[in-house]
């Protein structure tokens, strides 16, 4: 039988919202998830926006839809309720973020994983634990999390709950940058350049800057702009590139991609 989602205009929310535009937000989403048995995008799309909708503003209807398909079972919402929540300054919301983490990431959910990880490494919202940092993001990296290699590749460098080892954060910044992570694809440029932990390859480390300039990464746009002044990473010292550098550098500084 097709789906009959309920149509917007006819849809009163019961939930408290902050602002008219979430209001609009959270009637799409509800009547998304109206068609969540018949149709599990939606389920997916309604879960995403809901997860936004708690992290920025903590709308108490996405809260609500989210904790109701939480408690159901459902391994995305247990996700999205965990990372929205993990996040917060109150205490007890930041406590069942944390335990809904816990519960999708023994389920299988690698950006689960992956958050523990996170958080656990940074020591925000919860005490630094490098151990279980270790372990929670290689298993998030298994499962084919990318971000999960950028943090053990920083964890690798400094010595972070194992011995500093720069060819173990070259493999994992290698697994990151082929994910297109700006952050990553920096740092195994400055690794190709310097012959840390792989051979030195400063052809490659100008193609990862060059890269990851293309991605508004403010420090490989400046290490672009310092090669084309001082005649570096195989290039001839060019004025004008120099000068073209440092304006998108300006340009950069001001949409600079998150980190990962």
């Amino acid at each position: 039988m097709a789906c009959r989602c309920i149509p917007l205009t006819s849809l009163s929310s019961p939930f408290q919202v902050r602002h008219p535009l979430l209001a609009i937000w959270l009637l799409a989403s509800l009547d998304l998830a109206a068609c969540h048995k018949q149709n599990p995008e939606a389920e997916r799309i309604a879960i995403a926006q809901w997860q936004s909708m708690v992290a920025s503003t903590r709308d108490l209807g996405a809260l609500s839809s989210l904790r109701e398909r939480a408690r159901a079972g459902g391994l995305d919402a247990q996700r999205a309720l965990g990372i929205s929540l993990s996040g917060q300054s109150q205490a007890d919301l930041r406590a069942e973020g944390l335990a809904w983490l816990s519960t999708a990431a023994k389920r299988g959910s690698a950006e689960a994983r992956f958050t523990l990880g996170k958080l656990e490494l940074s020591g925000m919202r919860m005490p630094m634990n490098y151990g279980r940092a270790l372990t929670n993001l290689t298993l998030a990296a298994a499962k084919g999390e990318p971000r999960a290699h950028y943090y053990l590749a920083l964890m690798a460098r400094n010595g972070q709950g194992m011995p500093a080892n720069r060819m173990e954060a070259a493999k994992h910044l290698e697994e990151a940058a082929k994910s297109g992570i700006p952050a990553a694809m920096f740092l195994l440029a400055n690794a190709y350049r310097e012959g840390e932990g792989v051979s030195k390859d400063e052809k490659k480390a100008l193609s990862l800057y060059e890269a990851a300039a293309e991605k508004d990464h403010p420090e490989s746009i400046q290490a672009l702009a310092m090669a084309y002044r001082n005649g570096e990473l195989g290039l001839q010292p060019d004025p004008a590139r120099y000068e073209s550098a440092l304006a998108e550098l300006a340009h950069a500084h001001r949409h600079a991609p998150q980190p990962p």
